[in-house]
């Protein structure tokens, strides 16, 4: 019976040794298979029960394969020309699924987009990931990768920024206009004096009334505050009313009449003249010789002029912007000092592609905004006044097919007074050459995909021929809590299994999950030097092993003899 328990010991170590030899194999065979993971055999002996006496007095019977242990260690990574390469540093595993809807998970990353947009490994097993949304938002959805979007929608602008310096030493151009009369000595009385009717730049006649029993600087004195309470036709000439001015000369008996208004836009028949004319049968107006051959004209320049940009402006800057439909217009912003530390700035497009209120076209130009710049005596930009957009609604730009009212904003850096800044990060009035600093704006035209990214968060993110970047979708990874518990599925496969655990799904370098990193791919972990080590052993012992065989054998042999 011994001999033979021998024979059959060693017949098991001839065949765990040979198990072991194809184990090794396997690895060696396996050398250059992307994300492979070598195994080892794990023996056991085989023990019969007790010859006698205690449990110490067992004999073997050999050995048997108790189990093959894979080792998930981390391989050697290697850098590839294609995006969709993908190595996960550290745990985890990319989750693929076949076409009916079976899930098996592997660290091979060779991954490609299939005819549907579908990224997929060697074998189209689809990758799984978090999905994003149109505005490239990720989600909690996890469901097939796709890149089958090819189209970013465009985004209107809603905002530009401009940081230019404005040369403080630039000749103002403004519209201005002062009327002085004759001599004259009037008392206003109920007799019919006590109004007239008064023209400011040319926004339409207006009713001028005061009080009776005025005379001379008090007369002035009332006009003045008259004036200035009524309310501009032309909301761009409101500067006339609010900073009139009324004064009564008492040794030449002259009354002067100023307007407030020294550049504000202007753009149908741009007009420096004041003129005063009786209101019905009042004589105000002729009384106080205002009407009369002494009367004088004066005007201070020209107003900014949409027949003339260029030639009523001091500087100008030019800036695409794009419409709801994405389609770009180039828009001008004509800078025009009025005087002072005060600038206006009007903003002009094409006309033909926008509709804007009557009077601000002319040509090919349309005034579709304008707005004011004041400065301190530092040059640093002090108040930065509300843009008044010429649509029919006041709202915005109607830029003709596209979202009518678009607003867009310009903002000229933080404004002392009006927004609580230094007046000096973006646009200044210093005393050299006017220049643009920069300037941006938030809209772009539609695009198509260009191109992929992957970052380390396995976020998939599109580049695409607008120059805008979105996340299209991030990639999931899986752990568990037992990876020696995974079955192999051949083709670089894994699968979850009783032991393994359910998988807990995650974004990488997060939740003990590693890193994802494009155009890489994670080696086979095998080492050659130790399998080899490995090899000879188990070569070792399967010539051992045979040996005993052949030794049983001569012994069984000479146990036969004795009969002869």
């Amino acid at each position: 019976m011994g001999i033979l328990s021998a024979l059959y010991a060693a017949v098991s170590g001839l065949n765990a040794n040979g198990t072991n030899l194809t184990i090794i194999g396997n690895n060696i065979a396996n050398t250059g298979t992307v994300g492979f993971k070598s195994s080892r055999a794990n023996f056991a002996d085989i023990v019969s029960s007790s010859i006698g006496g205690g449990s110490s007095a067992s004999s073997g019977l050999g050995v048997f394969l108790s189990g093959i242990q894979s080792n998930f260690t981390q391989g050697s990574l290697q850098t590839t020309s294609n995006v969709l390469d993908l190595a996960v540093d550290g745990n985890g595993f990319f989750e693929v699924k076949n076409a009916s809807g079976g899930s098996f998970y592997t660290r091979a990353g060779q991954f490609n987009v299939n005819k549907n947009g579908d990224v997929v490994n060697p074998d189209g097993l689809k990758l799984q990931g978090f999905q994003a949304d149109t505005l490239g938002v990720i989600t909690g959805t996890i469901a097939d990768i796709n890149l089958s979007t090819t189209t970013s929608p465009p985004f209107a602008t809603t905002s530009m920024n401009i940081a230019a310096n404005v040369d403080s030493q630039s000749t103002a151009i403004g519209l201005g206009a002062k009327l002085i009369s004759g001599a004259a000595t009037v008392t206003t009385s109920g007799a019919g004096n006590n109004s007239f009717n008064i023209d400011l730049n040319g926004d339409g006649a207006q009713v001028v009334t005061v009080a009776n029993g005025l005379t001379g600087s008090a007369l002035a004195s009332a006009i003045q505050t008259a004036v200035r309470a009524l309310s501009a036709t032309d909301p761009f000439k409101a500067s006339a009313y609010s900073g009139f001015t009324a004064s009564y000369d008492v040794g030449t008996q002259k009354f002067t009449f100023t307007s407030g208004m020294t550049g504000t836009a202007n753009v149908a028949g741009s007009t420096g003249t004041a003129v005063v004319t009786a209101n019905g049968v009042d004589t105000l107006a002729a009384a106080t010789n205002m009407t009369g051959g002494t009367g004088v004209v004066t005007s201070t320049g020209t107003d900014f002029l949409i027949a003339d940009p260029v030639g009523t402006s001091n500087f100008s800057t030019s800036l695409t912007v794009f419409d709801s439909l994405g389609n770009g217009h180039v828009l001008n912003t004509y800078f025009t000092k009025i005087g002072g530390n005060s600038w206006n700035y009007n903003q002009v497009t094409d006309a033909s592609a926008v509709t804007v209120l009557p009077g601000f076209t002319s040509g090919t130009n349309a005034l579709v905004a304008s707005g004011m710049l004041t400065f301190t005596t530092n040059g640093a930009l002090d108040r930065e006044g509300p843009i008044t957009y010429h649509n029919a609604g006041g709202t915005g730009i109607d830029f003709i097919g596209a979202t009518a009212g678009q607003a867009v904003a310009t903002d000229f850096g933080s404004s002392i007074t009006t927004e609580g800044g230094t007046g000096l990060d973006m646009t200044t009035q210093f005393g050299s050459p006017s220049a643009l600093v920069n300037q941006t704006q938030d809209g772009y035209a539609s695009g198509i995909l260009q191109g992929l990214s992957v970052d380390t968060t396995g976020l998939v993110i599109g580049r695409f021929s607008n120059g805008q970047l979105r996340n299209l979708a991030q990639v999931a990874l899986a752990r568990f809590n037992n990876t020696l518990g995974l079955s192999k599925a051949g083709k670089n496969l894994l699968q979850e299994s009783g032991d393994s655990g359910t998988p807990l799904i995650g974004k990488p370098d997060s939740s003990g999950l590693g890193r994802t990193l494009s155009s890489s791919l994670e080696l086979s972990n095998v080492d050659l030097g130790e399998e080899f080590i490995n090899l000879i052993g188990a070569e070792r012992g399967f010539q051992a092993n045979a040996r005993v065989v052949t030794t049983a054998d001569n012994i069984l042999g000479e146990l036969v003899n004795l009969k002869r």
